[in-house]
């Protein structure tokens, strides 16, 4: 199947010269052909002749092969050295596959072989012996494509591979659990600042406001919060905060964002049921990228980053990338700022069968806290949008996070993998502002300081080896691993009385200094050491039935002192997580699958019955789902039901004690469908999530819905070039995005549901000038009518979402 590797059809391609060879030495060809039933009709010479719509831009050669596989069902074989550093030529237009695979390489001195009727070589003229085509071809490691680079970039929408769901590089479509991929491109289209924002149209997610997402990454999937800490968010495969106070992840630095739904402790250790969010961070590349881009926008947004990436000087094995990110901006709450610096200087070296990449950032967030607003405030007294609540002489947030690390790869001779990465994390916080206290007749806000101080580090190591060996129709990929996360976190909270009023009628935000009571503090210290080892075997038999099979045990202490009382609580806990998967690869592209995960995540504190340390919570997951990749296509379409059971869930009683008798289960369906057809690229997805608590202490709370987990969630995005409408070079894309409406059970409150409108226009400049070649003009706009929608928090607290903002972006490409 195009796109994500050899597929077996039951009919065998003529093949030839080293070929053959290739299929008897590497049992390649075991399972069957190279290419898809359908493109097994076409005969040598439409192969060559038969002419198809393509519109493939220039790129890194490897990505523009991919793509070329991708739209027109061929395999290509070629050598891994041969093609690194290299960039295609763009093609666009009607071509045969031929002329189009040839255009794309005209001026790298590459040539093409045809193997078969839509299989080819790309060999260089050195490499010919006694004629084209004669056999005589110098190979090193040859790669059939089709499975792309988990980690490189990916033109448009669609990304057919994944790391994060096995880590190993593995299409989606094999993979027996519910996962997607936000590309960079899509993050550029829908100028997304935040991860929750890059992340919107995706099934089963859902993010916190805009006011507090400027701040940190806070969001659910399938019921579940993956935002508590270490609990759900990942950078390239490690965790990597300790705290969800610590800081958002610059969008702008990454490359992909990867989307694991369902029970994963098998991978990573103690998590959420609900998945994670794994960022993948932009890594240095051997062809030349370079932009800069200037914006402006609503709120007097001004913002400059740039991504610069290349050989070190002409260098073929060692590569260096900066991204960096300057942002000043005003938001539509009054005295709140956005502001922001990012710098990632990364660096790789590497040779045939060794790479080292180190990856460093910095990032400072400074803003203002937006202090969630009772619902019934909001209801009653029309509280307006731009409402501070906050002292604007105390009120801060600002966060200085650093991180560093290197990921290590080398393939011994045996053809056994070794994959080692490590990092170090340290965030330090400044967190002061005005709390909500209680809200009087007569329009007065009663209100309370908090002063936080806090500083937070982690360590995290991964080290695993893979193989791959084969029985008979057989071929096993064997990981196994050993991984480490150490954490510490250290909060000093203060805070003074309710002695600070606020009229809401006639707010006044400059006020004096609160008074705060630095005698007494309400935070803690705690560290906490995670070990894991796993073991996990992903089986393909006869190329049609794929199995994943994978077990791991880990041990987990913590210790927390609280300052107020001075005690200190150690936890000490291990628990083992397993998964089981089975997808089956139809000819035509379906594949359906069926698997079972776990997931664990511990708790510090005692029972209040028995006195005993709390177990880890503890998530079981089902699903069932079926993929759709039609060959010789660019489209994905998966849908997937699914049942997802928490145990050990902390409860309270109504004096506020905690009790270990609690339920959550999470049953829903989701449908999700990446497409490029033509000059159309889209996004579209569906989640019916019906969360509930099915145990607890409390019996009125049983069978009640989870709060602010809406029934109904609907996301779809577009662009459209209209070339051949005769707008050479441009480009518009929208998007909607729907939220059913959502219980808080703590108040009997329902919060609205809303439906948002995104557009976007893009420009290349060069179309109406050829002097300006790379330069791009964009325009976008979010929630473009205006709507007015709230989001809320389970303890009656909301903030409203961001009203209609427009920005305006030049980019600069060399």
């Amino acid at each position: 199947m195009a796109g994500t590797g050899v597929r077996d059809t039951g009919k065998a391609p003529a093949l030839s010269g080293w070929a053959r060879w290739l299929c008897a030495s590497t049992a390649l060809c075991l399972a069957g052909p190279l290419v898809p039933a359908p493109a097994l009709a076409q005969s040598a010479v439409a192969a060559r002749t038969q002419a198809l719509s393509l519109s493939i831009p220039a790129q890194p050669l490897p990505n523009a092969i991919d793509a070329f596989i991708r739209a027109t069902g061929w395999q290509v074989g070629y050598s891994s050295n041969l093609v690194e550093g290299l960039r295609s030529r763009p093609v666009s237009g009607s071509y045969a596959p031929l002329d189009a695979l040839t255009a794309m390489l005209a001026g790298t001195g590459i040539r093409v072989n045809l193997t078969g009727p839509v299989t080819a070589t790309l060999i260089a003229p050195t490499a010919v012996r006694n004629g084209e085509g004669a056999g005589g071809i110098l190979l090193d490691t040859v790669t059939v494509t089709g499975t792309q680079n988990p980690t490189a970039h990916v033109d448009g929408y669609l990304a057919t591979s994944s790391a994060t769901a096995s880590k190993m590089a593995v299409p989606i479509i094999e993979t027996p659990q519910s996962i997607s991929v936000v590309t960079s491109d899509l993050i550029r289209d829908t100028n997304s600042t935040t991860i929750t924002e890059a992340i919107q149209y995706t099934p089963g997610v859902i993010a916190q406001a805009p006011a507090f997402s400027r701040m940190v990454d806070d969001l659910t999937i399938r019921g579940f919060n993956v935002a508590n800490g270490n609990t759900g968010m990942l950078r390239d495969g490690l965790k990597y905060q300790s705290n969800v106070y610590d800081g958002g992840q610059e969008p702008y630095g990454l490359e992909r964002i990867e989307i694991l739904r369902g029970p994963s402790s098998i991978l990573y250790g103690q998590l959420s049921p609900g998945g994670v969010v794994n960022a993948v961070s932009k890594r240095p590349t051997f062809t030349p990228v370079n932009e800069v881009n200037l914006e402006i926008g609503s709120y007097d947004k001004r913002q400059l980053s740039a991504d610069l990436s290349g050989p070190v000087a002409g260098s073929s094995n060692m590569a260096y990338r900066l991204t960096a990110l300057v942002r000043e901006a005003d938001t539509s709450v009054d005295y709140v700022n956005d502001d922001r610096i990012y710098v990632a200087p990364a660096f790789t070296w590497k040779n045939e069968d060794t790479s080292l990449t180190i990856l460093a950032n910095y990032q400072r967030i400074d803003t203002k806290f937006a202090a969630p607003i009772p619902y019934s405030a909001v209801k009653d007294y029309g509280l307006p949008q731009k409402l501070f609540i906050g002292n604007a002489n105390y009120d801060t947030y600002i966060s200085d996070t650093y991180s560093a690390g290197y990921i290590f790869d080398h393939e011994f001779d045996n053809g056994i993998k070794l994959h080692n990465t490590m990092r170090y994390y340290q965030a330090d916080v400044t967190w002061d502002y005005m709390q909500w206290g209680g809200l009087l007749g007569n329009g007065t806000l009663v209100r309370r300081a908090s002063d936080r101080e806090e500083t937070s580090t982690g360590i995290a190591a991964d080290t695993n080896l893979e193989m791959k060996f084969q029985t008979g129709p057989v071929a096993h990929t064997v990981l196994a691993g050993f991984d480490y996360y150490y954490r510490t976190y250290d909060s000093d909270r203060f805070r003074s009385g309710l002695d600070y009023t606020f009229n809401i009628r006639t707010p006044n935000n400059l006020t004096a200094l609160p008074t705060i009571n630095y005698g007494a503090n309400f935070g803690s210290d705690s560290t906490g050491e995670q070990f894991g080892v796993y073991l996990q075997d992903q089986i393909k038999i006869y190329d049609k039935f794929v199995v994943l099979l994978g077990g791991r045990y880990d041990w987990s202490n913590s210790e927390t002192l609280a300052y107020s009382t001075r005690r200190t609580t150690t936890q000490d806990d291990a628990a083992f997580s397993g998964r089981a998967g089975l997808v089956y690869l139809f000819d035509n592209g379906l594949a359906p699958y069926v698997s079972v995960s776990q997931s664990f995540a511990p708790q510090v504190g005692a029972d209040a019955i028995t006195g005993d340390a709390f177990k880890p919570t503890e998530g079981l997951g089902y699903e069932g789902g079926l993929r759709y990749e039609p060959p010789g296509s660019n489209i994905l379409l998966s849908g997937a039901v699914y049942d997802i059971t928490q145990s050990n869930v902390l409860t309270l009683d109504a004096s506020g004690n905690q009790y270990q008798i609690g339920e959550v289960r999470s049953r829903g369906f989701e449908f999700e469908a990446h497409a490029k057809y033509g000059q159309l690229n889209l996004v579209a997805s569906y989640a019916y999530t019906d969360a509930r608590i099915t145990d607890s202490i409390d019996p009125t709370e049983i069978g009640q819905r989870e709060a602010l987990v809406p029934y109904n969630a609907v996301g779809l995005w577009a662009d459209y070039g209209l070339d051949d409408w005769g707008l050479r070079g441009m480009r518009v894309g929208a998007g909607v995005r729907y939220l059913s409406d959502m219980n808080m059970p703590d108040v009997g409150q329902t919060v609205p549901g809303y439906t948002l409108v995104d557009a976007m226009i893009r420009y290349d400049l060069e179309s109406f000038n050829p002097n300006l070649k790379g330069a791009i003009l964009a325009v976008n706009a979010k929630n473009l009518f205006g709507e007015e929608y709230l989001v809320c928090v389970a303890s009656d607290g909301c903030r409203y979402g961001s009203p209609r903002t427009v920005s305006a972006t030049l980019t600069y490409r060399w």
